[in-house]
């Protein structure tokens, strides 16, 4: 059975492509062009702070209060892009659908801010022990 583009419930038609009595249509609408408005800036930030957190985690080698909060700063930085523009490859999509696949790299972004506070507490500890 044919599943609503959004929402990922089935439909009673393979002719149609989102669930006809919820807001489904609109929704998947908006977030296409949300996405397309977006998605160059999102990859300039996802590049730029996947290098400062490789660059963090060699200066961590050799300063570690440094490296340490560079590495908690690109992660939260990370973070919020991805919770405000959850974004994800398009076969996440065709998996899940829209609404679920929101939903998981969302998650993936409060690990992130879970990942950035543990690099922030092994800089404040490094600070204290030196």
């Amino acid at each position: 059975m044919k599943k609503c583009e959004y929402c990922g419930k089935e439909l009673g038609s393979y002719h149609l492509m989102y669930c006809k009595d919820a807001d489904c249509e609109e929704r998947a609408l908006r977030f296409y062009e949300r996405r397309s408005n977006t998605e160059n800036f999102f990859g300039i930030i996802n590049i730029a702070c996947v290098v400062l957190i490789m660059i963090g985690l060699i200066m961590a080698v050799f300063s570690p209060i440094i490296g340490n909060i560079v590495v908690a700063g690109s992660l939260i930085a990370l973070a919020v892009t991805i919770l405000i523009m959850p974004y994800a490859p398009e076969s996440f999509y065709k998996k899940w659908r829209i609404k679920k696949t929101s939903v998981i790299v969302r998650v993936f972004g409060c690990c992130l801010v879970v990942a950035s506070g543990v690099f922030a507490f092994l800089a404040f500890y490094y600070s204290t022990k030196a």
